[in-house]
């Protein structure tokens, strides 16, 4: 199997994962809250991967001076972006939210041309025209409901979004100065550096975090380890190890499969089809995404 190709297949599972994982964070973050759904997600991960990394490598530290890339990354995109997207869910929806992520790889592309001389084909710029079009249908059908432009949670999502993109960049620079590291042990160190970081908002906010515990049933506590499994530790793992080995720019695209899953596990878990509002935003999405990709079809 090439590289690439097997690049593409632990994107795509870590595509996979994390659409499932994306309703159970949704449904915890209105039952608690964004921060504390953000901080057990990375607390179970950890837990997870601690003994595992110990097992494998026999070490739970890497020096800061090489692997900073990894740290900063994960106090950056896994903390605050996270932080932001699980905001972002509550007011607009795991569904619309992933959509964002379309422009993650205009991002990612805007700074391969600025730092390393990547081309951009102007056709890609049509793809913003849609991206746009996108934004506005998802705030178009909460204006015709809430008679709210829900401005806010676009803007979340956007800067969650932009955090995640400059942690993958930075993941990356990680993986060429320490090429002997795995996704697993990226997943460890962003995993790490996140929890460091709830640290730093410890005098502003409450985190309360046993009493929210204390308030889940048996059940719901069971879909809070089980997506922080499948969405922090499995996802994270898989698509750390696919930034590694495969095309960076590719990687990302791959991740826009994310808004058709959590579309459709989202209407099956409302137990109802996708707005008309909703269903003309995935069309300009797609529209977008061919157009982001045409130059590669040429």
């Amino acid at each position: 199997m090439s590289t690439d190709l097997t690049a593409y297949l632990y994107a795509f599972s870590s595509v996979l994962t994390f659409s499932v994982a994306a309703i159970g964070f949704t449904y915890l973050s209105h039952k608690t809250s964004a921060l504390w759904m953000n901080l057990f997600k990375c607390t179970f991960s950890f837990l997870i991967s601690l003994p595992l990394i110990y097992y494998f490598n026999g070490q739970v530290y890497w020096p800061i001076e090489t692997c900073w890339p990894f740290y900063v990354s994960g106090f950056i995109g896994l903390n605050v972006g996270d932080w932001l997207l699980l905001s972002a869910y509550k007011k607009i929806g795991p569904a619309r939210t992933l959509m964002i992520f379309g422009f993650q790889p205009l991002i990612a592309g805007g700074f391969s041309y600025f730092v390393w001389n990547e081309v951009i084909y102007p056709i890609q710029l049509i793809a913003i025209i849609f991206f746009i079009m996108c934004l506005f249908l998802i705030s178009y059908e909460k204006f015709k409901v809430n008679r709210t432009w829900e401005v806010s949670g676009l803007l979340l999502a956007l800067a969650g979004v932009t955090l995640d993109s400059i942690g993958v960049i930075l993941t990356r620079h990680g993986f060429n100065i320490n090429p002997e590291l795995g996704g697993l042990e990226a997943q460890y160190l962003r995993t790490v550096s996140a929890l460091l970081g709830f640290i730093i908002f410890i005098p502003f906010v409450k985190f309360n975090f046993m009493i929210n515990l204390n308030r889940l049933t048996k059940n719901e506590r069971l879909v809070a380890m089980t997506s922080s499994f499948f969405g922090t530790f499995l996802s994270i793992a898989l698509y750390m190890q696919a930034v590694k080995i495969g095309k960076l720019a590719t990687v990302t695209s791959i991740v826009l499969a994310d808004p058709m899953m959590s579309t459709l596990f989202e209407s099956l878990w409302l137990k109802k089809w996708p707005s008309k509002y909703l269903s003309f935003a995935l069309g300009c999405f797609i529209a977008a995404i061919y157009f982001l990709f045409a130059p590669q079809f040429g």
